[in-house]
């Protein structure tokens, strides 16, 4: 049996003989080669001979390209062709497996963050500049992988396709599959031996606690079996969504229609407010990730008399007030404000947000909004895809624990930059080196390791 991954190549040869043990023999023309699906009985290939090569007597070649979005399984490759008038065909099996395990496909940790940049910003009360950005990305990221090896978990959602071999060498039930890291969320398909094994077949543990599932398991109630393969390597392939749980919130929708390349979405005030840099978006299908923030002209202006340059001058006349959200920022000339509350058309702001200066504004200023997200497309093992206006966007919400400690370890990476790694002693404390006392941040970790990290285990036997 001849396996090939879906989007690569795989050279496929027919040959035929006069007589069974005999020589070859040329065809009358040209045979046709036809590729379908044995499980489903569908059609990977229609019969044709064109790029059908004829590399020697009795010898015909095809190179087949199976599409990356073609079901994992077995395949029937058929050859038919006539000698001397009559009918010959030739066969052969053909194993296909998905196209990539995560680490070959865009599913990297990296840029997969559990809070926010404006997270950190607000905790700090930091004001917004380039220099602080790639500062606090970076604390961000370094806390994010950090909070992962603590754990020994990754939580965020990934579509991939993962292989086991089997038997896998270790002492386990041959209907049983430890994932070990790999843990579930969810199934797609599972194929042993390139034979796909139904969802009605296998159980997904542990069922009461789960997701996320670290094992499977075939039911011993069906005919289905691990194994099957050529030889014991990846003989098991998993197509799924793979991470610890998929929670997710509804924060808004797109505010434009998107194709499949562009960079940058605008959305509405609803999610504009949930969202920051760093988030992880799905929209349909597809999931993106953001990496940036710029603004976009809400099509308003600011009404009334306009605003003084006085901290209790905190009321902004709009058109409508449903285009906003509290916690949006807006921005009026080069000021900044805070969305506090709204009353009809009437938002009530905190001025000066954001290290911004107060300034007066006069009346029909246009009025901005961060609505323009840079994100990466088609992330996280999805496909950029097209997208319609008013569809809703859905944010992936990291496990409550895992974001606070991600979000302290930052704010802890950042102050001890600006101190020069420089530690403080506590009252009482004497030594020539200052220690700073860091013991809610370690009651933090302990405490998100009992909640969410994945402890060692013995493996039955």
């Amino acid at each position: 049996m001849t396996s090939v991954i879906a989007g690569q190549s795989l050279p496929l040869l027919a040959q035929f003989y006069d007589f069974d043990g005999g020589t070859l023999t040329d065809l009358d023309a040209t045979p046709s080669v036809t590729i379908t699906n044995i499980g489903t009985g569908s059609t990977a290939l229609t019969a044709t001979t064109s790029g059908v090569t004829h590399p020697g007597t009795g010898s015909y070649g095809y190179t087949w390209t199976p599409s990356t979005s073609l079901a994992a399984g077995a395949y029937l490759v058929l050859w038919s062709g006539l000698k001397n008038g009559g009918a010959v065909t030739a066969s052969e099996t053909v194993t296909v497996v998905a196209p990539a395990s995560a680490e070959a496909t865009n599913t990297s940790p990296h840029g997969v963050w559990y809070c926010t940049r404006e997270d950190v910003q607000r905790a700090l009360d930091v004001k917004e500049t380039a220099r602080n950005a790639r500062q606090i990305d970076r604390a961000i990221e370094g806390a994010s992988r950090s909070v992962e090896t603590l754990c020994h978990r990754r939580f965020y959602p990934v579509v991939a396709t993962r292989y086991w071999d089997w038997p896998d060498g270790r002492t386990s039930r041959p209907w049983r599959l430890w994932l070990d890291d790999n843990e579930l969320i969810s199934v797609t398909t599972i194929t042993s031996g390139g034979t796909t094994i139904p969802s009605t077949d296998f159980f997904l543990e542990p069922v009461r606690s789960g997701p996320p599932y670290n094992r499977v398991e075939i039911d011993l109630d069906s005919s289905a079996a691990f194994g099957g393969g050529a030889t014991h390597q990846r003989s098991i392939a998993i197509t799924g969504l793979y991470g610890y749980r998929n929670d997710e919130t509804a924060v808004g929708a797109l505010a434009e229609a998107l194709d499949a390349s562009e960079a940058s979405i605008d959305i509405t005030g609803a999610a504009s407010a949930e969202l920051g840099v760093g988030s992880v978006l799905r929209v349909d299908s597809e999931r993106m990730i953001v990496t940036g923030r710029s603004m976009l002209d809400t099509g308003q202006n600011l009404g009334g008399a306009g605003l003084t340059a006085q901290a209790n001058s905190v009321t902004v006349a709009v058109t409508d007030g449903t285009a906003y959200a509290i916690d949006e920022v807006i921005l009026v000339d080069s000021e900044r404000m805070l969305i506090v509350d709204i009353a009809g058309n009437s938002l009530t702001v905190r001025r000066a947000w954001d290290g911004s200066v107060l300034a007066a504004h006069t009346a029909g200023t246009d009025i901005y909004a961060p609505r323009t997200l840079t994100v990466t497309r088609g992330a996280l093992g999805t496909t950029a895809a097209t997208h319609t206006p008013a569809t809703s966007v859905y944010r992936w919400n990291p496990p409550g624990p895992v974001r606070q400690l991600t979000l302290a370890e930052a704010i802890s990476t950042l102050t001890l930059e600006q101190a020069g790694y420089s530690l403080m002693l506590r009252s009482g404390e004497t030594g020539s080196e200052r220690k700073r006392d860091q013991r809610g941040l370690e009651v933090l970790r302990e405490q998100v390791y009992a909640s969410h990290g994945r402890k060692a285990r013995i493996r039955g036997v």
